[in-house]
């Protein structure tokens, strides 16, 4: 699950689900510094190499089975 969270924390049902306690999750948090959280919010043409580069090897270590390893 990618998950974009609000600032200022996490939704109270959100903590709770299967995919969070299991480490199966991506957050990327509203913060308009960041340049994956940029290329999310306004997808292009442009932004596809900084998704590409930065949130697929976060998606590979949510699916790896192994909780210590998340992105």
């Amino acid at each position: 699950m990618v998950w974009f969270p609000t600032k200022g924390g996490t939704d109270p049902l959100y903590k709770n689900l299967k995919v969070r306690t299991e480490g199966r999750d991506v957050f990327v948090e509203e913060n308009y510094d960041d340049q994956l959280y940029g290329a999310t919010s306004f997808v292009s043409v442009l932004s596809l190499p900084i998704v590409l580069t930065e949130l697929v090897p976060k998606l590979a270590a949510a699916v790896d089975g192994n909780p210590a390893t998340n992105g």
